[in-house]
């Protein structure tokens, strides 16, 4: 329910932010950390990047990467339903596909361990 929510956003979008920021920095620590598969890391890496838009030629592609072929030490449906808001709040329209074929696949997206 949470994932097609965040499609109806993807899908009325209209906005698109250019790509301005480079992947140095926190950006690419926090990208980093997406890769990892301690959940509380790589969650708390996802709601931060949402604070960076102007990376978003970088945090997309990383964020999609990681939505379709990670999962996590625990709670790996919170992760997915965290990156997919965040994708959601790149406006990232690149997105849609894979989300949809996240839908598609069963993977859990509900909350396992957050309410």
């Amino acid at each position: 329910m949470r994932a097609a929510l965040a499609l109806a956003v993807l899908v009325a979008s209209t906005w698109f932010t250019p790509a301005l920021a480079q992947t140095g920095g926190e950006v690419g620590r926090l990208l980093r950390d997406v890769e990892s598969r301690d959940f509380d890391r790589a969650h708390a890496a996802v709601e931060k990047l949402r604070e960076h838009p102007a990376a978003r030629a970088q945090t997309v592609p990383a964020l999609i990467q990681a939505l379709s072929g990670r999962e996590w030490d625990r709670c790996s449906a919170d992760a997915r339903d965290a990156i997919a808001r965040t994708l959601a709040a790149l406006k990232a329209r690149e997105a849609v596909t894979p989300l949809l074929d996240l839908v598609k696949s069963g993977k859990p997206i509900d909350h396992e361990c957050f309410e």
